[in-house]
């Protein structure tokens, strides 16, 4: 489990590159992406990992799975259709345009409950728990959400770039004596794990990369 995926992740990558020099605690602000770690969509993020691992039962996966394919369905229907004032005359305000659900959700004042029997009516069965909060907050936040997932694409690629076990950081000029302690102690396996030890500067950790690239081509 990595850093993207669950706070157990930053704890066990914490600890590997950054020690614990006195008790760790593990909290929510040590998450560099907290927006995508959140309580709603836990299952979506873990549930895959779990299954894999042999912890999920048949009966939870197919609840997981009903609830992805009613999220797709749910976000189609509120994409596809217009705030009608016909049909949603308490949510509508005279001489307005007409957007979709989906843009109307992301005003603050909008609820997703709102839409419930409504959502309920043009799809088979009620509303698996978790999905309709899951909607809502992700048309709310949708700007942010699709930053952050443009920095776990960026951090996936760090991550990707692994140091050789027998990689020399002494003979690396440019580098400070504290710098060269730190990633000898610490020996890093990815470039994204360096950036991550205290004190490792962006401008030790570009340095880093180059010769990375240069040890490769040898």
């Amino acid at each position: 489990m990595g850093r993207t995926q669950g706070y157990t992740g930053i704890l066990i990558d914490d600890l590997i590159s950054k020690g614990a020099d006195e008790p760790y605690r593990m909290f929510t602000s040590r998450a560099e992406f907290r927006l995508h770690l959140r309580i709603d969509n836990a299952d979506e993020r873990l549930t895959p990992l779990g299954r894999k691992a042999g912890l999920v039962t048949d009966d939870r996966w197919c609840m997981y799975l009903r609830k992805q394919n009613q999220k797709e369905v749910y976000a189609a229907l509120l994409n596809r259709t217009r705030l009608d004032p016909a049909i949603f005359p308490a949510l509508s305000t005279p001489g307005e345009d007409r957007p979709t659900l989906m843009q109307w959700l992301r005003r603050p004042e909008a609820r997703i409950d709102l839409l419930k029997d409504w959502l309920t009516s043009q799809t088979s069965g009620s509303p698996v728990h978790g999905v309709l909060t899951t909607i809502e907050t992700e048309a709310k936040y949708a700007g942010y959400i699709a930053q952050q997932e443009r920095q776990i694409e960026r951090l996936k690629d760090s991550e990707r770039r692994q140091i050789p076990t027998a990689f020399e950081f002494a003979g690396i000029p440019g580098l400070s004596t504290e710098v060269r302690q730190k990633l000898e102690r610490v020996r890093p396996e990815t470039l994204g794990q360096a950036s991550r030890i205290p004190g490792v500067t962006p401008a030790a950790i570009a340095v880093l990369d180059v010769y990375l690239s240069l040890s490769g081509r040898a």
